[in-house]
């Protein structure tokens, strides 16, 4: 076997080890609630996925070779195009389960279509929050546990967790920045992980707390701050949010905007108590200053559009499209396509990079709005004048500042690209009476793993519709270009195979 697959193997079983470990975590939740009937599909989870995981780590490790970066990307578009599969069993066998005892209802009926549950599992681990699940409510608890659990995990990143636990032999920092990730709070990418794990941790449990006391309870507060902190929005109430009042609703937009900052940043001020940390570097003061001007971009228009200001749910709508959350107050169907227009423009951009949520990310968002400042400036320029190039307060190479445009302009005709291929596919998929601005929000959600609705994601829609978006999803947690060297592989190789043939 080629060493370079044995490594990819050989990570891959560490990587499954992980919903292994989660599915046996689950079977707590199974005998706290009674819900001794769902004990057997995560067992059957657990089994199957620690199992293979061990076969990969052990047959592959000897003669394995160190990694490189395009094989440490190869590894994590795996990793999160396969772990989701394995996620997908709890919904199938309970749902069958149920079905056959008949104490069921149409929520549960629907993930027996093994689609459905695929496109839930990968919305959880990608913690975009799209669902399938027409009343979560009606969910058993192991399920809705099982829901918030995806997404927290997700959240924070499956490579994160096993870089922290397990310590793969394979370059941890490959591994950690090919999930889409580079600046480091701690000496080693071990370190830097531990430590994100611990800030992640303190959040969630402070989150509980906060919603507790604001009059939530306790199983909703558990689930709603996994889900708040992950920036993921998955929810136990069908309305989503919109089920609580207005109190319990603006105390989920602080949590929804500490997701959206970056661990870097969340590190300097919980060791050094440094508010100023907050805005001290570009994206971050893009996003204070986009949170009030998107605020009241979108009280205009919804203002224009119906005649009244409603200023709760915009400002709990932007937080949520900006942070990529997808919790929801609101049937954003009902919005105007301005409205609908703005939140997704959100959604592809995101918060910043190096916090749970999705999108393009403000620290790229920044700086090709600084490209553009820069061909301007450029005009002005006298013969003899040098051109300055800033970014985060520092003053960089113009070869540095071109290779950051560069890549930031990459990813964004990248995801411009595949957002119009998903607005055409669901165009042809998607009947009345949803609308073009209807179709390029869902395409925006998915891609940006942002989870908000106008109702076409559903178990009545297309299965051509489901994949696009369940696609989107995936290309969406990694940055796009994981995976698109993935499915360059078989190519790839067929022109390798092409050139050694003409050479005979």
């Amino acid at each position: 076997m080629n060493p370079y697959l044995k490594t990819i193997l050989r990570d891959l079983g560490l990587f499954l080890h992980v919903p292994g470990i989660m599915a046996l975590v689950s079977l707590l939740v199974c005998v706290a609630w009674g819900e001794y009937f769902a004990i057997r599909s995560f067992l059957v989870t657990a089994i199957a996925t620690l199992a293979l995981g061990q076969l990969f780590y052990r047959t592959c490790s000897p003669g394995a070779s160190a990694s490189r970066i395009r094989y440490a990307m190869l590894t994590v578009a795996l990793a999160w195009a396969i772990l989701p599969l394995f996620g997908a069993i709890p919904f199938i066998l309970i749902a069958q389960k149920l079905t056959i005892s008949g104490e069921t209802s149409a929520t549960i009926i629907y993930f027996q279509n093994s689609l459905n549950a695929i496109f839930e599992a990968f919305s959880g681990f990608t913690s975009a929050g799209l669902t399938m699940a027409l009343n979560p409510s009606r969910l058993p608890h192991s399920l809705q546990w099982w829901r918030s659990l995806m997404q927290w995990v997700g959240g924070v990143g499956v490579i994160v967790l096993v870089v922290s636990l397990l310590d793969p032999s394979t370059n941890p920092f490959q591994l950690y920045s090919a999930e889409g990730r580079s600046k480091r709070i701690g000496l080693t990418v071990q370190s830097t992980v531990r430590r994100i794990w611990w800030i992640y941790i303190l959040y969630t449990l402070a989150s509980i707390i906060w919603f507790r006391v604001v009059g939530m309870p306790w199983w909703e507060a558990v689930n709603h701050a996994m889900a708040a902190i992950s920036t993921g929005g998955f929810s136990v109430k069908d309305e989503s949010i919109g089920a609580y009042n207005r109190v319990i609703q603006m105390a989920v937009v602080p949590i929804m905007i500490l997701g959206a900052i970056s661990f870097p940043v969340h590190y300097k001020f919980l060791r050094n108590f440094q508010i100023s940390a907050l805005w001290k570097d570009s994206q971050h003061k893009a996003l204070w200053i986009l949170l009030p001007l998107g605020t009241f971009l979108l009280l205009f228009l919804n203002y224009s559009f119906n005649w009244s200001f409603v200023w709760e749910e915009t400002v709990f709508q932007w937080v949520s499209s900006l942070s990529t959350c997808g919790f929801g107050t609101v049937d954003l169907k009902t919005w105007s396509s301005g409205g609908k227009l703005l939140l997704s423009i959100a959604m592809v951009i995101g918060g910043t990079a190096g916090s749970t949520v999705g999108g393009i990310k403000l620290s790229r968002a920044v700086v090709l709005f600084k490209a553009i400042f820069w061909r301007f400036q450029r005009l002005h320029l006298k013969p003899h004048q040098i051109m300055g190039y800033k970014l985060d307060e520092k003053v960089v190479t113009e070869t540095e500042a071109i290779r950051r445009v560069e890549a930031a302009a990459v990813l964004t005709i990248l995801w411009v690209g595949l957002l119009l291929i998903g607005v055409f596919v669901l165009l042809e998929v998607v009947a009345s009476p949803y609308t073009l601005a209807d179709v390029i929000f869902e395409s925006a959600s998915a891609l940006g793993s942002a989870g908000l609705s106008t109702g076409i994601t559903a178990p009545d829609l297309d299965p051509m519709g489901k994949i696009i978006l369940i696609i989107f999803m995936w290309m969406g947690r990694l940055e796009i270009i994981p995976v698109v060297l993935l499915f360059s592989v078989p190519f790839t190789a067929l022109s390798k195979l092409s050139l050694s043939s003409r050479k005979r």
